[in-house]
Formats: C-alpha cells, sequence, structure tokens
C-alpha cells in the first residue's frame, strides 16, 4: 500500500498567478464536479481524484473541512479565490462530511471560471471531532493500531468522512501516477482535529519507499510531509493522550500534548507551517476567534461557545466543568507549539497575513525568537507574510 498528500511550501499566491486553468503539471486538469449530493446528471462527470488536489509538485490532502477557528483560506480576505480544481475538491470534502451542505446551484453560479471563491462557511466551530465520552482506551487502541501499521495491512479507520481508507488509496494513486516534491496535509478545515488521519495519512507516505519513483525524490528514502495547521492543536481534547500511553493502576493517564508533535514525526511528519499571524496576543483573539479549551480531558464549551449540544462529547455542546481560556491563552498555544516543534527539530514554517494594522516587525521579532530554540538554519527565519484579498 502506498500512500500521501495535502498542502506544501508552494502559496496559493503563486498558483493564482499561472496559466489558467492547469493547476497540475502531471495531470489532465480534473474535470469540475459537483458534489455528491448535488444533481444525478452532475454526478456523471465525477473525476477520479476527490479529495486530493495539487498545487505545482506538491500534492495536497485535506482531512476535513471543520476547523476550531475561523478557516485558514477565510483568512485571507474576501476577494481571495481559488483554483477550480482546489475548490471542488475543498466542496467535496464539506458534502462528505455534511452531506447537502453545499447547495447544487452554487456550481452553476462558478460557470466555467477557472478561479473561484468558496461557498459561505456556516459550519459552526468545534474543538474536537472525536468522541471521548464512550471509551478512551478502545479509541487509544486504535492509534496504536494505527501507529504499528504496516505495508499492506488493512487501513484502521476512524468512523469520520472522508474515510481514511479513501484517502489513503487516492493517495497512493496520485503517487503511483505523478513525480511530487512533497505532501502536504493541509485544507479549510484543521487537519490536527482529524490526528488519527493524519497520522495514518502520512504513514502511509512513507510506505512509499523503494517504489520505481523514490529516486527521483531528491534520492530521499520517502516523500517529506508538511502539515499546515493554524496551531491550536494544544487546545483540542484529549490531544495529549499517545498511542504510546500506558495504563497505570488501570488508569489512563495524559502526556505531555508536545507527545503527539513525537508522534508525528514518526508517522513521516518533518514540516510544519503554523499560522501565528500577529505578535498581539489578544490581537489573535480578533483575528482568528479561536475555539478551544486547556485540553487535557473530555470538555465542552460555555453554553453558546463554539459549537451545539449535538456535538457534545467532541469538543462542542455546553459546559461539562470545564473552564474556557482566558483571552489572550490561545496565542500563547500556538507560541508554545511552535516552541516544541523547534525544539524537537521539525522544519518549522511561520505564516501571516498581511492586513492594514498588523505589526509586521513585532511579528518577525516573535518569530526569530520562537525558533531560536531550533536548528541553525531556521534562527534566521522571519514570517512568511501571504498577501490578505480586500
Amino acid at each position: 500500500r502506498t500512500t500521501s498528500n495535502q498542502h506544501s511550501d508552494h502559496d496559493i499566491d503563486c498558483v493564482l498567478s499561472r496559466a489558467r486553468g492547469n493547476i497540475d503539471q502531471n495531470r489532465t486538469p480534473q474535470t469540475p464536479q459537483p458534489s455528491t449530493m448535488a444533481s444525478t446528471a452532475a454526478s456523471a462527470a465525477t473525476a477520479i481524484y476527490k479529495y486530493t488536489y495539487t498545487l505545482g509538485r506538491s500534492l495536497y490532502v485535506p482531512l476535513t473541512s471543520r476547523c476550531n477557528s475561523i478557516p485558514l483560506p477565510t483568512t485571507r480576505g474576501p476577494g481571495f479565490f481559488l483554483p477550480r480544481g482546489v475548490a471542488d475538491a475543498l466542496v467535496e470534502v464539506r458534502d462528505a462530511e455534511q452531506p447537502g451542505s453545499v447547495a447544487a446551484n452554487y456550481y452553476e453560479d462558478w460557470g466555467d471560471e477557472d478561479r473561484v471563491d468558496l461557498p459561505p462557511y456556516n459550519f459552526p466551530m468545534v474543538n474536537g471531532l472525536y468522541d471521548f465520552t464512550s471509551d478512551l482506551s478502545q479509541h487509544l487502541e486504535q492509534q496504536r493500531e494505527i501507529a504499528e501499521a504496516r505495508d499492506g495491512d488493512d487501513v484502521v479507520d476512524d468512523s469520520l468522512q472522508p474515510s481514511i481508507g479513501t484517502l489513503v488509496d487516492e493517495v497512493s494513486s496520485r503517487l503511483d501516477e505523478n513525480v511530487f516534491d512533497q505532501v502536504v496535509i493541509a485544507g479549510e478545515g484543521e487537519p490536527t482535529l482529524r490526528m488519527d488521519a493524519l497520522l495514518a495519512v502520512a504513514k502511509s507516505v512513507q510506505s512509499f519507499e523503494g517504489s520505481s519513483n523514490t529516486q527521483q525524490y531528491d534520492k530521499r528514502s520517502s516523500l517529506p510531509v508538511r502539515v499546515i495547521t493554524n496551531g491550536l492543536c494544544y487546545g483540542i481534547p484529549n490531544f495529549g493522550y499517545s498511542p504510546s500511553n500506558t495504563k497505570r493502576s488501570g488508569v489512563i493517564v495524559p502526556m505531555h500534548r508536545h507527545v503527539m508533535l513525537k508522534d508525528m514525526l514518526e508517522a513521516g511528519v518533518s514540516r510544519l507551517s503554523v499560522a501565528l499571524n500577529t505578535a498581539n496576543r489578544h490581537e489573535y483573539d480578533l483575528l482568528m476567534e479561536p475555539c478551544c479549551h486547556t485540553g487535557g480531558g473530555v470538555i465542552g464549551s460555555e453554553e453558546g461557545n463554539c459549537d451545539s449540544d449535538s456535538d457534545k462529547g467532541r469538543g462542542g455542546g455546553r459546559n461539562n466543568g470545564e473552564r474556557t481560556l482566558m483571552p489572550g491563552t490561545a496565542h500563547d498555544m500556538v507560541c508554545e507549539l511552535i516552541l516544541d516543534a523547534a525544539k524537537l527539530g521539525m522544519d518549522v514554517e511561520i505564516t501571516g497575513i498581511d492586513r492594514a494594522g498588523i505589526d509586521r516587525e513585532e511579528t518577525d521579532r516573535l518569530a526569530r525568537l520562537l525558533l531560536s530554540v531550533g536548528p541553525k538554519y531556521q534562527k534566521r527565519r522571519t514570517v512568511r507574510w501571504r498577501k490578505y484579498f480586500d
């Protein structure tokens, strides 16, 4: 079994300036297609690849459309348009999670345009996708199976859509047919909310080692994998529980949150792109509207915060006795994640949106400070600023 995919170093800004329409340099451009719940006539034009897309020589794998903050594409501004193939894939992920969530007439509005805007994002924010209210030990056992999976083993699914097996198969097919410089795990939603899928997809990419294409990847033994994130994973319920966890006196003990970064490294994730956006803690809350808590244990939200009662147990719903974050704390979590990743030797990129009022100089200074604990080549790095589209 082979696999891989998701966002890369290539910024969407660069892609928007390329020749119209062709977003895949190695394949015929994906035929524009409606979501699976659109019209039956349109569904007949289903393309081979539904959930993955390419930008330049990078393969992107979206895991979810759900998010614990304003989605990163939305932070680019109301005038931010995506290549049609990218938008098609992201809308397919939306429809897989919430069938019928995208109206069929939205595709008619796109017409034959090569660059389009995504449908309005109407999903409530969540700070978790997995239901830990039933049996946490069973979920940890599933994570162990994912971590210990070998090439050819059956994929361990997490019951969410698109299924892990579907994503792994699609990535494997892409890698068999095309040459890519990296696999990027990213999309409209926050990939770390679906950590089981993230680890499974990243690990499946490593099984590509030894194929006939290996020599084309700069003689690397396997493809590098990058994760693009809002950096709020330390606020995800039970994020500190790792598949390497053990029971002590019959009780599951949470480990430090950064253990999950080690799990990501072991699965093949060596690169991390984190949206810091500002050096001001309170300005961050206004820009990103984070929906997260202190993590560690099954937690819910205050009434009216994050999601509805329907997502209780997955981080949404009414308060389960845990306190929400104090103002500014979410920014602290992002900084902590960057520090931990840099200490582990991951290739960390810090990004920001070049909006009016943002103190770029202070944000660059904070970025250098956070990366100073990492490898020497990172210590002089500053923020990678991305354009805001009014």
